[in-house]
């Protein structure tokens, strides 16, 4: 799986926008699932 971090024009309307905000909601929860630990219980 070749990863690009480049900023990619998407239209978020509708369904299909909600799906891939919650992909990268998800994806950035995952990443820093350690930072917000920490935070949330200081």
């Amino acid at each position: 799986m070749k990863s690009n971090n480049q900023p990619v024009k998407m239209e978020l309307k509708g369904e299909a926008g909600k799906r891939v905000a919650l992909a990268a909601a998800k994806r950035v929860i995952k990443t820093h699932n350690k930072e917000i630990k920490a935070l949330a219980y200081k």
